[in-house]
């Protein structure tokens, strides 16, 4: 976000911080103009604090779950279709898209390796538990009891660690790309990602939940099946853990200084402020169920439930408005290009604050039906947006739109 911009939007915070609970549901703005599409340079992964590296690579996008996209891409003013794909109803895994190819994770857990150019199949592997991690050409994806590195590009198995007792293994998490950390069952495991072999493992309270995110540099947050969550050093230490009210319904999103988690008792929680401290909740908003994960971008948060997208600052928690997306629980939103894209009962490109003023928002880019239900998805790579959408009654594809 420019810096100008950005002025304009903390000068008007001071304000509608005296407003608490007061949401902005006007329909009627018209939005900003977007900044011109693409960055100047894309991050590096070995530094960047999120370990982003311009694609939409893991689940949540980046080391963070942030589902912020960073190559700076994304179409804001309409879209057209480049292909579609038939797929199950059943396909509630958003995709991941790195390196030309879009990876999604069918029912019967049949994963699918698609061509972004045509949306032609390029591999698949079965019994996948969940979306693959892919790093530096690799597709690292989980089955019930196992981890296997596949090469991205034609599927051919490199290695496979296999892992002994009860409990389902997660997808993988990196954000510099020499260690992937996993759930395995009730234990935190970290594996040397050229190999596979064991680094370290940690003893955890309930199922991990997928998927980690990592924290500052130097933390790995983990959330339970039971409702605790832990922020773990590199190296299997323990830094600090919460009680939460109760079970996670999304892997947890991190910037720079908080961690947030949505759980089952319709609450959304914040669990640092932030200068990075807090011993306990430090802020919670009631916001509904957020099953698929919340966008964190230029000090907000924004989430699905009920039925709505949300906007909540994160400093306090304060809801600024409420945007009615339809009641389909199986989008998150992602963000690019200061636009946000959702589904529900269409695809939405909203903009969140628009004249620079989030109270205001949201303002609507584009609205685009495709028959039924939208989502999983979005998610964006290299300013093409991926989604699962319903085109006629109980008939699901996932489509590329540009």
């Amino acid at each position: 976000m420019p810096s100008t911009r950005r002025s304009l939007l903390a000068s008007t915070l001071v304000g509608s911080a005296a407003l608490a609970g007061c949401l902005s549901r006007v329909r009627s703005p018209s939005p900003s103009e977007p900044p011109a599409a693409g960055v100047d340079e894309l991050p590096d992964p070995e530094s960047h604090i999120l370990g982003a590296n311009g694609s939409w690579s893991s689940v949540g996008c980046n080391a963070g779950n942030t589902r912020v996209v960073a190559d700076g891409e994304a179409p804001v003013e309409d879209v057209t279709e480049r292909w579609q794909v038939e797929t199950t109803q059943t396909t509630h895994h958003e995709p991941v898209v790195a390196d030309g190819t879009v990876y999604l994770l069918e029912s019967q857990r049949q994963l699918r390796a698609l061509d972004t150019a045509d949306g032609g199949e390029l591999w698949t592997f079965e019994d996948a538990r969940a979306p693959p991690l892919i790093r530096d050409g690799v597709a690292y994806v989980p089955t019930s009891s196992s981890i296997h590195a596949l090469d991205a590009g034609t599927g051919e198995q490199g290695w496979e660690q296999t892992f002994d007792g009860s409990g389902s293994v997660t997808a993988p998490t990196t954000a510099g790309g020499d260690e992937l950390i996993c759930g395995v069952g009730e234990t935190l495991v970290a594996l040397e990602s050229d190999t596979g072999e064991k680094l370290w493992r940690r003893e955890l309270f309930g199922q991990v939940h997928d998927h980690a995110a990592f924290y500052r540099g130097y933390g790995i947050v983990v959330a339970t099946e039971a409702g605790m969550l832990y922020v773990v050093g590199t190296d299997g230490t323990g830094y600090r853990r919460w009680q939460l009210p109760a079970a996670p319904m999304a892997p947890p999103s991190v910037d720079s200084n908080t961690i947030y988690v949505s759980c089952r008792d319709g609450m959304t929680y914040a669990l640092t402020d932030d200068a990075g401290h807090a011993d306990d909740i430090y802020w919670s908003a009631d916001t509904g169920w957020t099953e698929r994960g919340i966008a964190v971008a230029d000090g907000f948060a924004f989430l699905t439930g009920r039925g709505t997208l949300s906007a909540l600052e994160t400093d306090t928690g304060s809801a600024h408005w409420e945007y009615d997306i339809g009641d389909w629980q199986h989008t998150a939103p992602a963000y690019g290009r200061e636009t946000l894209f959702v589904g529900g009962d269409a695809l939405y490109a909203l903009d969140p604050s628009p004249g620079g003023v989030l109270s205001d928002g949201p303002a609507v880019r584009f609205r685009q039906e495709f028959g039924g239900r939208v989502g999983p998805g979005p998610v964006l790579d290299d300013g093409v947006l991926y989604v699962v959408a319903e085109v006629s009654e109980q008939e699901f594809v996932l489509l590329a739109l540009e």
